[in-house]
């Protein structure tokens, strides 16, 4: 019934730090070697009592920073670096799971045929997938690159340890995927976050404060515990919205590239997967239908149907311009 989870807050191999560096100095992202430093923390977190490890979104290879602007060489590199779902670096990731007996959750870009897609997947210990998952939404500018997921990909599903669920970045702040996850009733949460600078630092939206402030609400409105694996500043909050522990970027990530929490999961047991009684109940959803302003119109818009990005029209014309 105990539960250990690792939260990455190292850089994958070669990406700038600290966040929000851009300062390359010549290298690239580097799947393989990436990979390579994956499997490595797997081991040390399991070592170290772990029997769960989660990485922040993007980490395979790593979130993208570089030109927004037409193709490039550099941009279309990114975009070969993503990995397949059943490639050699994939199946490396599902055996240390299974060699060292420990849970997976790890964001990577997901490279499928002509598409590129913000994936978050979650492995089991026996290093079978639990699912594989697509942001909903890419947030600003990542939909200029990454492809669409789906709303059935909103799910929480039972652990060894409880009823867990696994968003990504903004994801913690919309509607669309907080109402669904909430509704399903999780024990802990896995909330993936591409990186983040030492608390105070003010660079507006992508700031460590807006994005531990998301997690903290998270964990109240979702009563549960939320692990937050995140480049740099790292996080994992109580139900109660308490910080527990947390670790800023200015600490060296070489020296403690992840931080550790434990709980006693006893306590999840037999918790029920809806609530007819709770704020995320279909009545409540009703009520939010009932109460939507007359006055605006009932029209679908350009945001929210499904986008897709082509790779191969990318690297000819670049990130594609957004319609809205």
């Amino acid at each position: 019934s105990n539960l250990t989870v690792a939260v990455v807050r190292a850089p994958p191999a070669n990406l700038p730090y600290p966040p929000p560096s851009t300062d390359w100095n010549g290298r690239t992202y580097d799947l393989n070697q990436t990979v390579e430093v994956g499997v490595g923390y797997i081991k040390e977190a399991a070592l170290k009592g772990a029997n769960f490890v989660a990485f922040p979104e993007l980490w395979f290879p790593g979130y993208y920073f570089g030109p927004q602007d037409g193709p490039t060489e550099f941009f279309n590199h990114y975009l070969d670096q993503g990995l397949v779902v059943n490639s050699t670096n994939w199946n490396k990731l599902l055996q240390a799971a299974a060699d060292n007996g420990v849970w997976l959750e790890f964001g990577f870009a997901h490279l499928d045929g002509d598409l590129t897609y913000m994936g978050q997947a979650i492995i089991d210990s026996d290093g079978q997938v639990v699912q594989i998952r697509h942001k909903l939404r890419p947030s600003g500018a990542e939909r200029t690159i990454f492809s669409d997921g789906t709303m059935d990909m909103i799910k929480v599903h039972q652990t060894p340890w409880g009823r867990m669920g696994a968003l990504e970045c903004w994801e913690h702040m919309w509607p669309s995927m907080t109402f669904s996850m909430h509704a399903q009733i999780e024990n802990f949460l896995i909330a993936a976050f591409p990186w983040g600078p030492d608390l105070g630092v003010d660079i507006g939206l992508e700031s460590a404060d807006v994005s531990l402030a998301s997690a903290r609400i998270y964990a109240v409105t979702g009563s549960t515990w939320v692990f937050m694996p995140s480049v740099g500043t790292a996080a994992i909050t109580a139900p109660n919205g308490t910080v527990v522990r947390q670790i800023e970027a200015s600490s060296g990530p070489l020296t403690e590239p992840m931080i550790y929490y434990s709980l006693n999961t006893s306590e999840f047991a037999g918790t029920p997967d809806y609530d007819l009684n709770g704020d995320f109940s279909w009545a409540a959803l009703q009520q939010i239908n009932e109460g939507y302003p007359e006055y605006i119109p009932k029209e679908e818009g350009n945001f929210i149907p499904y986008r897709e990005n082509s790779i191969a029209r990318m690297k000819k014309e670049g990130p594609l311009p957004l319609n809205y």
